[in-house]
């Protein structure tokens, strides 16, 4: 008996259940993660990428991402967030992202941005670097998440 392991694609399922359907293998599932969307895999990879390299400095940082994703941009990301609550449970739940703030904190911070990316002003802080980090937080997810595609 051979025992072959093969990552939970689309492609490798319909190939298990080929090889079932004529005789020529048993199928085992193993409690695997669901599958996810082309969109959602991008969107994990570069939120995963993000934190490797630091860019994610507080646990906050990622509601620049959520004031990106809702923006109308020039090239659209495919998501949409109606509020803060449905973007947090989305990634925890979902994308099993953890170790990010709290719906209050996440709230709060989107809620002290104003303008149109790039040009985002900040009114809970007046520190310039501060401003500029977090518009880099937005650009450097839209340049890992549109070059995964």
């Amino acid at each position: 008996m051979i025992i072959i392991r093969m990552p939970d694609t689309p492609a490798t399922r319909l190939m298990a259940e080929a090889l079932k359907a004529n005789l020529q293998a048993e199928v085992t599932e193993e409690a695997l993660p669901p599958l996810l969307s082309s969109v959602d895999e991008r969107m994990k990879y570069a939120l995963e990428c993000l934190r490797r390299e630091h860019v994610l400095v507080h646990k906050y940082d990622y509601v620049w991402i959520m004031r990106y994703i809702n923006e109308e941009q020039p090239r659209p990301t495919g998501l949409f967030f109606i509020s803060i609550k449905s973007y947090r449970t989305y990634l925890t739940l979902y994308l099993g992202i953890d170790q990010m703030a709290g719906i209050s904190t996440l709230s709060f911070y989107y809620s002290s941005g104003e303008g149109r990316f790039p040009e985002w002003t900040f009114t809970d802080t007046p520190d310039s670097t501060e401003r500029v980090r977090r518009i880099n937080v937005a650009r450097r997810f839209a340049a890992i998440f549109f070059k995964s595609q």
